[in-house]
Protein backbone atom coordinates (compact mmCIF):
# COMPACT_ATOMS: atom_id res chain seq x y z
CA UNK A 1 0.00 0.00 0.00
CA UNK A 2 1.06 3.21 -1.11
CA UNK A 3 0.21 6.34 1.00
CA UNK A 4 0.47 9.98 -0.45
CA UNK A 5 -0.45 13.26 2.16
CA UNK A 6 -1.79 16.37 0.06
CA UNK A 7 -1.97 19.25 2.56
CA UNK A 8 -3.29 22.45 1.15
CA UNK A 9 -4.95 24.99 2.62
CA UNK A 10 -6.45 26.06 -0.72
CA UNK A 11 -9.51 23.98 -1.55
CA UNK A 12 -9.45 24.33 -5.55
CA UNK A 13 -6.08 23.53 -5.24
CA UNK A 14 -5.96 20.65 -2.84
CA UNK A 15 -8.98 19.53 -5.19
CA UNK A 16 -7.08 20.01 -8.59
CA UNK A 17 -4.03 18.24 -7.17
CA UNK A 18 -5.77 15.32 -5.58
CA UNK A 19 -7.32 14.50 -9.02
CA UNK A 20 -4.53 14.50 -11.09
CA UNK A 21 -2.74 12.74 -8.46
CA UNK A 22 -5.44 9.55 -8.46
CA UNK A 23 -5.24 10.00 -12.25
CA UNK A 24 -0.94 9.16 -12.53
CA UNK A 25 -1.41 6.53 -9.51
CA UNK A 26 -3.72 4.61 -11.42
CA UNK A 27 -1.59 4.97 -14.75
CA UNK A 28 1.96 4.15 -13.06
CA UNK A 29 0.57 1.11 -11.01
CA UNK A 30 -2.04 -1.18 -9.95
CA UNK A 31 -1.40 -1.24 -6.26
CA UNK A 32 -3.64 0.27 -3.37
CA UNK A 33 -3.28 3.56 -2.22
CA UNK A 34 -4.30 4.94 0.90
CA UNK A 35 -5.15 8.88 0.15
CA UNK A 36 -4.55 11.44 3.28
CA UNK A 37 -5.64 15.22 3.05
CA UNK A 38 -5.38 17.98 5.11
CA UNK A 39 -7.45 21.03 4.92
CA UNK A 40 -5.50 23.66 6.90
CA UNK A 41 -2.20 23.03 10.45
CA UNK A 42 -4.40 22.02 12.69
CA UNK A 43 -5.32 19.03 11.08
CA UNK A 44 -2.14 18.75 9.62
CA UNK A 45 -0.73 18.94 12.96
CA UNK A 46 -2.72 15.97 14.50
CA UNK A 47 -2.25 13.47 11.42
CA UNK A 48 1.91 13.69 12.08
CA UNK A 49 0.79 13.08 15.53
CA UNK A 50 -0.45 9.59 14.38
CA UNK A 51 3.01 9.23 12.91
CA UNK A 52 1.55 7.85 9.98
CA UNK A 53 3.61 5.94 7.13
CA UNK A 54 3.59 8.96 4.33
CA UNK A 55 5.68 7.67 0.86
CA UNK A 56 4.84 10.93 -1.44
CA UNK A 57 3.45 14.15 0.06
CA UNK A 58 2.76 17.26 -1.57
CA UNK A 59 3.06 20.34 1.52
CA UNK A 60 1.91 23.88 1.22
CA UNK A 61 4.49 25.71 3.11
CA UNK A 62 2.82 28.67 3.60
CA UNK A 63 0.88 26.81 5.87
CA UNK A 64 1.31 27.90 9.68
CA UNK A 65 4.54 26.04 10.55
CA UNK A 66 4.77 24.51 7.06
CA UNK A 67 8.47 24.36 6.75
CA UNK A 68 8.88 23.06 10.25
CA UNK A 69 6.15 20.36 9.34
CA UNK A 70 8.18 19.65 6.17
CA UNK A 71 11.47 19.13 7.77
CA UNK A 72 9.64 16.54 10.72
CA UNK A 73 8.25 14.70 7.78
CA UNK A 74 11.66 14.50 6.14
CA UNK A 75 13.59 13.34 9.28
CA UNK A 76 10.94 10.68 10.01
CA UNK A 77 11.61 9.00 6.47
CA UNK A 78 14.72 9.52 4.33
CA UNK A 79 12.66 7.85 1.67
CA UNK A 80 9.49 10.32 1.27
CA UNK A 81 9.00 12.22 -1.69
CA UNK A 82 8.30 15.52 -0.55
CA UNK A 83 6.50 17.49 -3.28
CA UNK A 84 6.39 21.42 -1.72
CA UNK A 85 4.15 23.92 -3.05
CA UNK A 86 5.03 27.65 -2.76
CA UNK A 87 4.71 31.53 -3.30
CA UNK A 88 6.90 34.18 -3.54
CA UNK A 89 6.14 34.99 0.02
CA UNK A 90 8.85 32.86 1.24
CA UNK A 91 11.77 33.20 -0.06
CA UNK A 92 13.62 30.10 -1.78
CA UNK A 93 16.52 29.57 0.39
CA UNK A 94 13.79 28.63 3.69
CA UNK A 95 12.71 25.53 1.94
CA UNK A 96 15.42 24.41 -0.66
CA UNK A 97 17.47 22.77 1.98
CA UNK A 98 18.30 19.53 2.78
CA UNK A 99 16.85 19.29 6.20
CA UNK A 100 13.87 19.27 3.73
CA UNK A 101 14.97 17.60 0.83
CA UNK A 102 12.07 18.51 -1.98
CA UNK A 103 12.30 16.95 -5.11
CA UNK A 104 9.56 18.61 -6.35
CA UNK A 105 7.99 22.43 -6.34
CA UNK A 106 4.57 23.45 -7.41
CA UNK A 107 5.30 27.21 -7.82
CA UNK A 108 1.96 29.47 -7.39
CA UNK A 109 -0.43 30.84 -9.30
CA UNK A 110 -1.26 26.73 -10.09
CA UNK A 111 -2.26 25.62 -13.33
CA UNK A 112 -3.36 22.56 -14.43
CA UNK A 113 -0.36 22.02 -17.16
CA UNK A 114 1.98 22.47 -14.22
CA UNK A 115 0.64 20.13 -11.57
CA UNK A 116 0.17 17.39 -14.67
CA UNK A 117 3.44 17.82 -15.00
CA UNK A 118 5.17 17.82 -11.64
CA UNK A 119 2.67 15.08 -10.18
CA UNK A 120 3.23 12.71 -13.25
CA UNK A 121 7.11 13.50 -12.32
CA UNK A 122 6.52 12.25 -9.03
CA UNK A 123 4.37 9.47 -8.97
CA UNK A 124 6.35 7.85 -11.88
CA UNK A 125 9.49 8.74 -9.98
CA UNK A 126 8.37 7.10 -6.72
CA UNK A 127 7.00 3.90 -8.08
CA UNK A 128 10.14 3.29 -10.06
CA UNK A 129 12.81 4.11 -7.55
CA UNK A 130 10.98 2.45 -4.79
CA UNK A 131 8.56 -0.75 -6.46
CA UNK A 132 11.96 -2.19 -8.46
CA UNK A 133 12.57 -4.98 -6.93
CA UNK A 134 15.86 -4.19 -7.68
CA UNK A 135 15.83 -1.22 -5.04
CA UNK A 136 18.03 -2.88 -1.91
CA UNK A 137 17.06 0.71 0.21
CA UNK A 138 13.18 -1.11 0.79
CA UNK A 139 11.38 -4.45 1.87
CA UNK A 140 8.61 -4.94 -0.25
CA UNK A 141 5.81 -6.97 1.46
CA UNK A 142 3.09 -8.66 -0.48
CA UNK A 143 0.72 -10.15 1.34
CA UNK A 144 -2.84 -11.05 0.66
CA UNK A 145 -2.50 -9.49 -2.57
CA UNK A 146 -1.43 -5.74 -0.90
CA UNK A 147 1.85 -4.29 -1.24
CA UNK A 148 4.11 -2.37 1.44
CA UNK A 149 6.78 -0.85 0.45
CA UNK A 150 9.00 -0.60 3.97
CA UNK A 151 12.34 1.90 3.58
CA UNK A 152 15.57 0.10 5.10
CA UNK A 153 15.93 2.69 8.02
CA UNK A 154 12.51 2.08 9.33
CA UNK A 155 12.57 -1.50 10.12
CA UNK A 156 14.36 -2.49 13.29
CA UNK A 157 14.50 -6.62 13.38
CA UNK A 158 12.47 -9.51 11.53
CA UNK A 159 10.75 -12.10 13.20
CA UNK A 160 10.33 -15.71 13.01
CA UNK A 161 7.33 -17.14 14.97
CA UNK A 162 4.16 -18.88 14.47
CA UNK A 163 5.19 -20.53 11.29
CA UNK A 164 5.86 -16.92 9.70
CA UNK A 165 7.62 -14.04 9.48
CA UNK A 166 7.03 -10.41 11.18
CA UNK A 167 8.94 -7.46 10.26
CA UNK A 168 8.92 -4.89 13.31
CA UNK A 169 9.67 -0.73 12.81
CA UNK A 170 9.29 -0.37 16.62
CA UNK A 171 5.56 0.71 16.71
CA UNK A 172 4.42 -1.84 13.84
CA UNK A 173 4.28 -5.29 12.59
CA UNK A 174 3.72 -6.70 9.47
CA UNK A 175 3.16 -10.44 9.09
CA UNK A 176 4.25 -12.44 5.93
CA UNK A 177 5.15 -15.98 4.78
CA UNK A 178 8.73 -17.24 4.21
CA UNK A 179 11.42 -17.97 6.13
CA UNK A 180 14.33 -16.45 7.89
CA UNK A 181 17.65 -17.95 5.67
CA UNK A 182 16.17 -17.19 2.75
CA UNK A 183 15.09 -13.39 4.45
CA UNK A 184 19.02 -13.35 5.21
CA UNK A 185 19.87 -14.22 1.81
CA UNK A 186 17.65 -11.37 0.02
CA UNK A 187 18.83 -8.54 2.38
CA UNK A 188 22.35 -9.14 2.22
CA UNK A 189 24.90 -7.27 4.62
CA UNK A 190 22.07 -4.92 5.66
CA UNK A 191 20.94 -7.55 8.25
CA UNK A 192 22.64 -9.63 10.69
CA UNK A 193 21.44 -12.85 12.50
CA UNK A 194 21.82 -12.71 16.09
CA UNK A 195 19.91 -15.48 16.82
CA UNK A 196 17.45 -18.14 14.98
CA UNK A 197 14.54 -16.59 15.07
CA UNK A 198 15.88 -13.10 14.56
CA UNK A 199 17.50 -10.71 11.70
CA UNK A 200 18.52 -7.05 12.96
CA UNK A 201 19.28 -3.99 11.13
CA UNK A 202 22.77 -3.11 11.73
CA UNK A 203 22.43 0.61 11.69
CA UNK A 204 19.53 0.07 14.26
CA UNK A 205 21.96 -1.68 17.21
CA UNK A 206 22.83 0.41 20.36
CA UNK A 207 24.73 -1.51 22.63
CA UNK A 208 25.59 -5.44 22.45
CA UNK A 209 26.04 -7.68 26.41
CA UNK A 210 28.18 -10.67 25.00
CA UNK A 211 27.76 -12.02 28.43
CA UNK A 212 24.52 -11.47 29.03
CA UNK A 213 23.45 -12.53 25.47
CA UNK A 214 21.20 -9.70 24.17
CA UNK A 215 21.48 -6.78 22.11
CA UNK A 216 19.42 -3.38 22.62
CA UNK A 217 18.45 -1.29 19.50
CA UNK A 218 17.62 2.19 19.15
CA UNK A 219 13.90 2.62 21.07
CA UNK A 220 15.29 0.29 24.13
CA UNK A 221 14.45 -2.37 21.97
CA UNK A 222 16.15 -5.78 23.22
CA UNK A 223 16.64 -8.63 21.23
CA UNK A 224 18.00 -12.02 22.50
CA UNK A 225 21.79 -13.21 20.90
CA UNK A 226 22.47 -16.83 21.23
CA UNK A 227 25.58 -18.25 21.12
CA UNK A 228 25.93 -19.45 17.42
CA UNK A 229 25.83 -15.71 16.37
CA UNK A 230 27.78 -14.23 18.64
CA UNK A 231 31.48 -14.65 16.46
CA UNK A 232 29.51 -12.95 13.51
CA UNK A 233 27.96 -10.18 16.04
CA UNK A 234 32.03 -9.59 17.14
CA UNK A 235 32.95 -9.77 13.72
CA UNK A 236 30.31 -6.87 12.89
CA UNK A 237 31.38 -4.92 16.68
CA UNK A 238 35.29 -5.18 15.51
CA UNK A 239 34.16 -3.67 11.86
Amino acid sequence: MISMLIADCNAKERRAISLEAHEQAAKHTDDYWNWLECADENALEKLLEDDPRLHLVCLDITMRDGVNSAKEIRSRSKGTYMILVADMSIPPTVYMRPSIGAESLLLRPLDLSQIREVLSEAVGTYVKRFLDTGNQKVFILENRGLKEVIEYDRISYFESREKKLFCSTGDEEFAFRGTLDQLEEQLGDAFIRCHRSFLVNRNKIERVFLSRNYLELRGGIELPLSRSCKPVIRDFLNK
